[in-house]
């Protein structure tokens, strides 16, 4: 059975007495332990009441309790739906009505906030994460109940997650997803990433992510380790000193870490990969992580929360052999590239990224309109990302079919510009929109962060496109910001910068 539950007893048998996790303090489980304190909190939630597929919602900064949530959810066969920790008690309220959970977990500094909040029926139990919070029960009384998992049905097809999208449009909806979906998609993901049971993974996203549970898990499922802190430069540091062997982060990252000077004596050696993912990255950046770790290999991965999220991987040579590309599919994805229609499109042109495999999502909660929108025929996921295909038959990306800007009948991908822009030197960041243009309709505008120090024109900068891209693809204005809007994951927030410009896509 391809279940958490089962997934953890044969790492416990084989693995026992290696690290699973490390927390923010350094503190460590093993795999043994790791299987018997996720049985005690099954437990422990069975004996609140609650039963197989009822859910439970969580809100806390990173800790590897959600780990251990996560894991002992699935064994109760209970239903795991984490809420991101920036928004607003309104937009909280919202999610939660949605998802009726029978149970709340959270930490002390959020449960005065729920307490404050219009709650469903549903709820029942309120248990505090970490802390004292009056009327929630301690997490620690949790794990002292008696009783037996036995007698919870092992369902691999169970529903055991809801994943909120932290997508850069839209309204956030829930991705729903079952436990075998999700290891599949663990060792798929660690085959094709290079990921290996002697793996010291660092982990530093917000677990409200789709990454929360997945990405860590390519490391648990074979007898890695994975340590779960909040991002802090300083706390990455000690963690490199104690021998990790494999980063993830986006741009904003790495840059920090190495403006920061946390790396400063730090032996890095022991760093083998470093996850680059999130938004455009410069050449500069590359040259960074590669200068800070000269034994690293640099590592792309592409997905979607819908998309199980592991679609596509690049790593290595292969990475600079095919700088900007998505890379090769992750085994066991079948992809097409296809027209509106639902049509092969030619090798070489533009057209949007379906997906098949195993791990895809199951449904949108609540919304099967937005789940028959989301899927053609014999299950292709539409991802609503433009692709081509080159040569090698690497998968590269045009842009989100959403934000393709039509300026005087001719295409323009915001991405193949972003890329170029990407290249010059003054340049740490850049986005690309398009908003209404009275003769054109739609015209292309470049909003452009420089880096400390630097300076330069728009002319100068709409220069560089245009002697490297045709011209109608070059921006018609470009304009400076001292800072971007982001989102939970660290990317460009396009809908907020699309609002401040009066783009096209701000609805």
């Amino acid at each position: 059975m391809l279940t958490h539950r089962d997934t953890l007893r044969r790492c416990a048998s084989s693995y026992g007495r290696r690290i699973a996790i490390v927390g923010d303090a350094g503190d460590e489980w093993t795999y043994a332990e790791l299987d018997r304190v996720t049985d005690a909190l099954a437990c422990g939630l069975a004996g609140l009441g609650l039963v197989p597929g009822e859910r439970v919602m969580w809100l806390e900064r990173n800790c590897v309790e959600y780990l251990i949530a996560y894991f002992a959810t699935a064994k109760a066969g209970l239903v795991f739906s984490p809420l991101n920790y920036w928004l607003r008690g309104p937009e909280m309220e919202g999610l939660i009505d949605l998802v009726q959970p029978a149970c709340l977990m959270a930490g002390a500094e959020y449960a005065e906030m729920l307490d404050g909040l219009a709650m469903p029926a549903s709820v029942r139990s309120r248990v505090a994460v970490s802390g004292k919070a009056t009327g929630w029960m301690p997490w620690s009384e949790l794990l002292t109940t008696a009783g037996t998992i036995d007698r919870v049905p092992n369902d691999e097809h169970a529903q055991h997650e809801i994943i909120f999208t932290s997508g850069t449009t839209g309204q956030a909806k829930g991705v729903c997803r079952s436990q075998r979906k999700r290891i599949i998609d663990s060792i798929m993901s660690a085959l094709a990433f290079e990921v290996t049971r002697n793996e010291h993974m660092v982990f530093f996203g917000p677990q409200f992510h789709i990454g929360g549970g997945s990405v860590p898990n390519q490391a648990l499922v074979q007898g890695g380790k994975a340590t779960i802190i909040t991002f802090d430069t300083d706390r990455v540091g000690r963690a490199i000193a104690d021998g990790a062997t494999y980063l993830i982060g986006v741009p904003a990252h790495y840059n920090l870490l190495f403006e920061s000077g946390a790396l400063d004596g730090v032996d890095t050696a022991s760093v083998r990969g470093c996850y680059v993912g999130g938004s455009v990255a410069t050449e500069k950046l590359f040259e960074g992580i590669t200068s800070h770790f000269p034994g690293t290999d640099l590592v792309h991965g592409y997905g979607s929360t819908e998309s199980g999220p592991h679609t596509m991987a690049l790593r290595g040579q292969e990475f600079l052999d095919h700088r900007g590309a998505l890379g090769l599919p992750v085994p066991g994805n079948e992809v097409r590239v296809a027209d509106p229609l639902g049509t092969d499109v030619p090798e070489g042109e533009v057209g949007e990224l379906l997906v098949r495999s195993d791990t895809v999502m199951d449904h949108y909660l609540n919304r099967p309109d937005l789940t028959e929108a989301a899927f053609y025929a014999d299950g292709w996921l539409r991802t609503g990302d433009l692709v081509s295909v080159d040569a090698d038959g690497y998968y590269r990306l045009a842009g989100r079919a959403k934000e393709m800007i039509i300026s005087g009948g001719e295409n323009i991908y915001p991405k193949e510009i972003e890329d170029v822009l990407a290249e010059h030197d003054a340049i740490a960041e850049v986005a690309v929109i398009g908003i209404p243009d009275p003769l054109y309709e739609e015209r292309a505008i470049a909003v452009v962060r420089l880096h400390a120090g630097q300076a330069a024109t728009e002319d100068e900068l709409r220069a560089f496109v245009r002697a490297r891209l045709a011209g109608f693809k070059t921006p018609r204005e470009v304009r400076f910001i001292e800072e971007f809007p982001r989102t939970p994951v660290g990317k460009i927030a396009k809908d907020q910068l699309s609002k401040a410009h009066g783009s096209v896509f701000s609805a």
